[in-house]
């Protein structure tokens, strides 16, 4: 599994994920972190350049799979047929008020590139959390299907590559993506990561694949909200960069 290294993330020992809306005590906040994932819609351009100043590595938030409606700028630019379509029905997500999206479509595919160059690079963001990739495992129950899906995701990644080659790419889950999407990846969340890794064949399969990407210069990243406390040691002794959020990621 080909592997690229940014040496920008090898001096991160913490991060923080805010969704929030920037307010003074925040952005304090984010100003002592070395990586900070946020929304973009949130900021302006001035802002992210006051986190940059002060040293903190700005990553926007983005969801691939996933349309929330909350994200106006994008849902009144959706057509018809980026929709994922279930029995002539499309799939919504009520806990998060979403839609799944068909990834194969080069014009939704399209848009997501123009919302990242809009809503990330025009605002000096530095790099991009992919995020609900792992919808692709998770929602998709026929095999040719997630590889057609994963298929489209490694062409759009190879598009973000080409027209934003200096962004550093994290992707949030979607372990089952993890080899087609190794080459243009520079890190991998692990979102909602718990304690006992060791004794849970689920987490242990992917713990090693992981370790081996690490060997090769992917930079892991660990999130967890349950209060466990292993799960920070446990994710440290990995090499892991940990991260505990027990109020969710509008509140730091």
């Amino acid at each position: 599994m080909k592997q690229v290294c940014d040496m920008r993330l090898a001096s991160v020992k913490s991060f923080m994920i805010y969704y929030g809306h920037p307010t003074a005590e925040t952005m304090s906040r984010l100003k002592q972190t070395d990586l900070a994932i946020i929304e973009p819609q949130q900021y302006t351009k001035e802002q992210i350049d006051e986190l940059r100043s002060a040293g903190t590595f700005v990553i926007a938030y983005i969801s691939v799979m996933e349309s929330p409606t909350w994200n106006l700028w994008r849902t009144n630019r959706l057509k018809p047929d980026h929709y994922w379509m279930e029995n002539g029905q499309r799939l919504h997500f009520t806990a998060w008020d979403s839609y799944l999206m068909d990834l194969r479509k080069e014009e939704y595919r399209e848009l997501l590139l123009h919302e990242i160059e809009r809503m990330a690079v025009a605002k000096g963001s530095q790099g991009l959390l992919l995020d609900t990739v792992g919808d692709i495992d998770d929602y998709i129950e026929q095999p040719f299907l997630r590889e057609d899906l994963r298929a489209a995701y490694r062409r759009f990644l190879m598009e973000v590559s080409s027209r934003f080659g200096t962004l550093t790419l994290i992707q949030n889950r979607g372990f089952e993506s993890l080899n087609v999407a190794a080459p243009y990846l520079h890190g991998f969340l692990w979102e909602d990561w718990r304690a006992g890794w060791q004794t849970n064949d689920w987490m242990l399969q992917r713990v090693r694949r992981l370790l081996s990407a690490k060997r090769s210069g992917l930079q892991v990243f660990t999130v967890s909200t349950a209060a466990e406390s292993d799960s920070g040691k446990e994710a440290e002794a990995l090499q892991f960069i940990h991260h505990y959020a027990p109020d969710g990621y509008l509140t730091l």
